[in-house]
């Protein structure tokens, strides 16, 4: 993770937060690269993220171990808006960079009291949560109906770089609910169907449009 200091561009997207007469001086640019963790579900909640660019993964941990996705962002959002109108101590969910990552971090030791002062920050975040919301009961309820194949689909058009999916299939098995042997199968039957090739670095995807029949609604879902 770099950090490093506020351009003018970042400044200039403050705006539609109410954030462009904030005093900066503290807020600093930060930079993920894919696969790096922006924060992890119970650790200390320090600060507060908005996305400048790029796309990241937010899941939560359950008890026997494994990963619900929530969300993803894109060139978009506030990352640890719950944790600050709730004064939680501790961060909720995991967020993990997909691509390469940059959003403008605030200290909350120094910035909490007057982010809760500002009503159009107030007002951004409360449409924000209620939209996120809708959405998720929506996301809920699709994904609850569809296979694992289309989950599959959806998941890799939405994790892939360069057009070469290559997260770690434990892991993966974990978020997509399904056994690791039953994503191995699934994976085989996408390359069996000239959709999903196998290299070296990941599975490529050679056939995205068929992909994104497969995928269908939970692709476009946000």
């Amino acid at each position: 993770m770099q950090r490093l200091s506020l351009a003018e561009k970042d400044r200039q997207l403050l705006g539609p937060y109410g954030l462009q007469t904030l005093d900066l001086s503290h807020a600093v640019r930060i930079s993920l690269a894919r696969g790096e963790y922006l924060s992890r579900a119970g650790e200390p909640m320090d600060e507060l993220y908005i996305v400048v660019s790029g796309k990241a993964k937010v899941f939560i941990s359950l008890s026997d171990g494994k990963e619900l996705l929530l969300a993803y962002f894109t060139q978009r959002g506030i990352i640890g808006e719950i944790e600050l109108m709730t004064d939680a101590l501790t961060t909720q969910t995991t967020v993990q960079a997909v691509t390469e990552l940059v959003c403008v971090a605030f200290p909350l030791r120094v910035y909490a009291k007057e982010l809760k002062r500002n009503n159009v920050f107030i007002n951004y975040v409360a449409k924000d949560l209620a939209e996120k919301l809708a959405q998720r009961v929506v996301n809920s309820a699709i994904t609850a109906l569809q296979p694992l194949e289309t989950r599959l689909c959806a998941y890799i058009l939405q994790t892939a770089t360069g057009g070469v999916f290559h997260e770690k299939l434990t892991e993966l098995a974990g978020v997509m609910g399904a056994s690791y042997r039953h994503l191995l199968r699934c994976l085989g039957k996408l390359c069996e169907k000239n959709i999903l090739l196998k290299t070296p670095q990941g599975y490529q995807i050679i056939n995205r449009r068929v992909m994104e029949m497969y995928a269908g609604d939970l692709y476009v879902l946000k």
